[in-house]
């Protein structure tokens, strides 16, 4: 099209460079000039919505990947890059087929977390030879040769495959591994703490479906929105979504459960004052009445496990984190758990000291007890400058007393831990090439972005913790009371200043 304009404006400018007359055909009222004109002008049909042929997309898609995968396994081969791997597996609810997936993560040059993909295969089964096996040509496939961790599911058949896996991939070079990779085999802390939740949901499966059934009357048309609505003006209530949860997930169930416990005087005027729906409950659902209208007894089960529920529900904000380094945070999340369900257990209510050591012993099947949380994460928090050994030391003390052996153990082996890792990267420094010493100075002399934290420390409070001790908040406390901290100086200076005065007024 731009062509044909060009053609056009080229034409007239010689037309008019001539200054001829142009005579007008009598029959057609058009000059032949013009004709010539027009005939070039007039653009070629091109329909600018026809798609590409399904074989022109896959061949456009197929060669991206292709460009993309190799510049991708030239940079991690360029820069010997030690990655953490994440694997799961996927079984289709259509066909039924398996397919597991692999993921790298690793901390580029710049500090920026990185999440690749390198792997979404097909698998026979769930055994953990089909695992390693897998993992292992993945790895070979991209020319991955050196790895931090990996983390799986809490299940039989990934213990297996980090075994065989560690067996095979030490032998790829003498740095394959971390540590000879005694910290290999990572357990999904979201996983262990997603269990335990979705366990408390199904013992009060029915509580949960009647209020469930009450949001779904109010959400199902604009009439009975409105009466609700009504109720909750009446009853001198804030107003606010009321939204449905997704039943395959606990926090979203965990939201709208919160939220509905905010509009239960509503929903008891409902059930006095409208007739629709109470009828609604009279229904019946695959052969059953259906259940509701949310009784005393449903709305009175629900707030006892909300009491709960909050502090997975905070927990798994922070592990779950898609897009923020988040490792160091996670020990103090665990240490949160075990201290708030330790002191429910030793509530003075009758029903949350039945359940919170229920819910404690379920917690330390799944982490094999505390102590047997894998040592990368509490060094994950040494790490963290803010807090260092500090924090480390506050939470064994919180979780075996102060001064107690156990307390004093527990401090030893991280020590010992943090003292055997820096001679191992200590003595790989020293053997490594001057170009890449510098190169990792200087990766490591660029400081993270300022933001790349930001959005968990947002996400972290939600909803109310109901006075819940948290490690992060504890140790905020006491470090802000530190005879050596600024806020400690300053009101020492205040008190000070304030006592001359009195004694100059005296």
């Amino acid at each position: 099209m731009d062509v044909d304009i060009q053609v056009e404006g080229e034409e007239c400018q010689r037309t008019q460079n001539r200054g001829k007359a142009i005579a007008v055909d009598a029959t057609s009222g058009v000059s032949s000039q013009s004709k010539k004109v027009m005939k070039l002008v007039v653009p070629r049909k091109v329909n600018l919505y026809k798609p590409h042929s399904r074989r022109t997309t896959t061949r456009d898609i197929v060669e991206m990947y292709v460009r993309k995968k190799a510049a991708l396994k030239n940079m991690l081969r360029t820069t010997k890059q030690r990655v953490s791997l994440t694997t799961d597996i996927w079984v289709s609810q259509v066909t039924g087929a398996s397919y597991m997936v692999i993921t790298a993560h690793f901390v580029d040059a710049t500090w920026q977390l990185k999440k690749l993909i390198i792997g979404l295969k097909y698998v026979m089964d769930h055994k953990g030879q089909t695992i390693a096996t897998v993992l292992l040509e993945c790895l070979a496939e991209w020319g991955i040769e050196k790895v931090f961790c990996i983390t799986v599911d809490n299940v039989i058949a990934n213990t297996s495959a980090i075994r065989r896996f560690h067996r095979d991939f030490s032998a790829v070079s003498p740095e394959s591994l971390v540590l000879d990779g005694r910290f290999l085999h990572m357990r999904c802390c979201a996983h262990i703490i997603n269990l335990i939740p979705k366990e408390g949901l199904t013992e009060v499966g029915e509580n949960v479906l009647a209020i469930r059934n009450a949001i779904q009357y109010v959400r199902s048309s604009t009439h009975r929105l409105n009466a609700f609505d009504l109720r909750v003006t009446t009853g001198r209530m804030s107003r606010g979504s009321l939204p449905m949860d997704i039943k395959t997930r606990w926090n979203s169930t965990f939201l709208i459960l919160s939220r509905a416990l905010q509009f239960r005087t509503a929903f008891d005027r409902m059930e006095a004052e409208d007739r629709l729906y109470n009828d609604y409950f009279l229904e019946m659902e695959n052969g059953v009445k259906r259940c509701g209208p949310p009784s005393l007894r449903d709305w009175s089960a629900v707030e006892k496990l909300k009491r709960f529920l909050i502090i997975f529900y905070n927990s798994t904000l922070v592990v779950s984190a898609p897009t923020t380094v988040n490792s160091y945070k996670c020990y103090g999340k665990i240490v949160t758990i075990e201290r708030n369900l330790t002191a429910l257990a030793n509530s003075f209510d009758p029903e949350l000291k039945v359940k919170a050591p229920e819910m404690l012993q379920k917690f330390l099947k799944y982490w094999d007890g505390i102590k047997s949380v894998n040592r990368m994460l509490i060094l994950a928090t040494v790490f963290d400058p803010t807090k260092k050994m500090q924090f480390a030391n506050l939470c064994f003390e919180k979780l075996y007393e102060k001064e107690s052996l156990e307390s004093k153990a527990m401090l030893e082996s991280v020590g010992d831990l943090l003292r055997t890792m820096f001679k191992e990267y200590n003595t790989r420094f020293r053997g490594s090439t001057g170009e890449a010493s510098q190169s990792n100075h200087a990766s490591s002399s660029q400081a993270p972005p300022e933001s790349q934290d930001q959005g968990t420390d947002r996400m972290e409070l939600v909803v109310e913790d109901f006075g819940y001790e948290r490690m992060d908040c504890v140790y905020k406390e006491m470090v802000a009371w530190h005879p050596k901290s600024f806020k400690h100086k300053r009101l020492m200076i205040e008190a000070s200043r304030s006592k001359h005065e009195v004694e100059e007024g005296g």
